[in-house]
């Protein structure tokens, strides 16, 4: 049996296919630019013997929809997947959860709704998450799917980390606060960290940084997020690839007058 995981971005979709005997993964790919004349499809196939094939080819796919199709028939035809019985489950990121989800969660139509009503906290991230969940229901009505969710790490904030000093009862009313994200990641880190240190999660206190196109810290303690340098939106904080994090207010104003 096999696990497939979806990374469905504004104009990407990633994935890996993961044998659940080993967990190892046996295919993973990345198809680039949904939407533009030059998109390309790059996958990398595992073989039994441990020799990785790397293949990449013009893909011009107009959607998410045409672009999943071109997925699967890219594993297909590297007979990394069958059919969709050889799927155990299929897992999707996804980046704002919102004030609702905690943890890991099986994907049914509340939480779809759930999904969609958060993505005016996230517009450019989650609706995108949304399309390859609904791509992959419509594809597979049988398989078990489960959403994971960037912010759910971060849902152990206390309050001084995660209140603005803005009024509470706004606040309340249209669910300001500050979420984080990265999650998935700085759990992974922190994880490892311990691991490598031969120490009990539980017993450490660490900053952990995820650094890439998006940038984040967070402190850590007793493997619990306890305050987080992104905000309600994945744009504050650190200076990113094409955010430039945290900034003076009053800047915007300036530059404009």
């Amino acid at each position: 049996m096999k696990v497939l995981v979806l990374n469905s971005g504004s104009s990407s979709i990633k994935y890996d296919l993961f044998d659940v005997a080993t967990w190892n993964a046996i295919a993973s790919g990345t198809l680039e630019r949904i939407g533009a004349p030059d998109g390309r499809l790059v996958q990398r196939t595992r073989s039994p013997s441990g020799r990785i094939d790397e293949a990449s080819r013009p893909a011009p796919v107009a959607d998410h929809r045409e672009g999943f199709a071109r997925v699967l028939e890219s594993l297909a035809a590297s007979a990394a997947l069958g059919r969709a019985g050889d799927l155990a489950g299929i897992g999707h990121r996804v980046v704002h959860g919102g004030p609702v989800f905690e943890e890991p969660t099986r994907v049914d139509a509340t939480v779809v709704e759930a999904i969609r009503e958060a993505t005016s906290l996230a517009p450019l991230h989650n609706a995108a998450n949304l399309m390859g969940i609904e791509e992959a229901l419509e594809r597979f009505p049988g398989v078990p799917q489960v959403a994971v969710f960037d912010t759910a790490f971060h849902r152990t904030l206390p309050p001084r980390a995660w209140r603005y000093a803005l009024p509470a009862a706004l606040c309340a009313e249209h669910g300001v606060r500050r979420y984080g994200f990265h999650g998935t990641s700085h759990h992974y880190v922190a994880r490892r960290a311990a691991a490598l240190l031969g120490r009990p999660l539980e017993a450490l206190d660490l900053i952990t940084l995820h650094l890439g196109n998006g940038a984040s810290a967070t402190a850590i303690q007793g493997g619990r997020s306890v305050d987080t340098s992104m905000g309600m939106t994945p744009l504050e904080g650190l200076v990113m690839g094409t955010r430039c994090g945290d900034l003076d207010p009053a800047i915007p104003l300036y530059l404009a007058r």
